[in-house]
């Protein structure tokens, strides 16, 4: 089985994360069913309430996966009293399919244990089937469901 480490993100690698990391959010908003331009400014909009302090945000935590020296991917986790929130989780896009989103979800679950944690929660786009598979492999459960109608 793959397994990984988290780094945590510096500073300094969060800015050009964090403008990457936005971006994707937009793309998935607008493969949701939104236009380019309004996925963009939910994306923007999103990110500000979420990240209000940016890097400094009290509660959010932001690492880098690594499988030995090579990064493979990113985790980003808000944590509130004794539950933990994946706001994103990514793999490099040449990695995938290869254990290692699994292998930084076990080892965000790692880290919620050791840090006393007792829930993870998530959200995921319901386009993307190979995520959602996933985690209900890993144990996740649904808990609630956002339905949409073009008018």
């Amino acid at each position: 089985m793959t397994d990984v480490r988290l780094e945590p993100m510096t500073g300094d690698q969060y800015e050009p994360w964090r403008a990457e990391a936005e971006a994707h959010y937009a793309r998935s908003v607008a493969a949701s069913g939104r236009s380019a331009r309004d996925a963009a400014r939910a994306a923007a909009a999103k990110y500000a309430e979420l990240l209000p302090d940016e890097f400094a945000t009290p509660g959010h935590h932001f690492w880098y996966a690594y499988d030995r020296a090579r990064r493979v991917g990113f985790l980003w986790v808000k944590v509130t009293d004794d539950t933990a929130f994946v706001y994103n989780v990514a793999v490099e896009p040449d990695l995938r399919r290869r254990g290692y989103g699994r292998a930084i979800m076990l080892a965000a679950e790692r880290w919620c244990q050791d840090n006393a944690l007792t829930r993870i929660g998530l959200h995921v786009f319901a386009h993307n089937t190979g995520a959602r598979a996933l985690y209900e492999q890993l144990g996740f459960i649904e808990t609630g469901r956002n339905l949409a109608k073009d008018l």
